[in-house]
């Protein structure tokens, strides 16, 4: 998963080919509209679907009352995408929100996330 400061996620999907060369699939997106990416990093999950944790944050529309333009209050989120290879589609997994210093993702295996 490659993302980019702002609302894009893209996910490429690598696969070596019979005569062992490396290809790249069509990107597959994952964006969200007004949201800032502080962090992106792959999760080690295995066998299982590819799983990628983000350190977001969802600053709304300014023409709403309730954004975070408007209101001044921000919340961190740290969001799990998963890239789902039968359905060749990336699904936002899960959510939770964390402190508003955090800024940072360390690359670990995952036991058991979600229940």
């Amino acid at each position: 998963m490659i993302a980019s400061i702002e609302k894009q996620k893209f996910v490429y999907i690598l696969n070596r080919d019979s005569e062992n060369k490396m290809t790249i699939s069509s990107p597959l997106d994952a964006h969200k509209s007004h949201t800032i990416c502080f962090d992106l990093c792959g999760l080690d999950v295995g066998y299982d679907n590819p799983l990628f944790a983000c350190i977001e944050v969802d600053y709304g529309d300014a023409e709403l009352e309730n954004s975070s333009v408007v209101t001044g209050e921000i919340t961190k989120l740290l969001t799990y995408y998963e890239m789902d290879l039968g359905l060749n589609y990336v699904v936002r997994k899960n959510f939770d929100k964390i402190d508003k210093t955090a800024h940072l993702l360390i690359p670990g295996k995952i036991f058991c996330l979600f229940s």
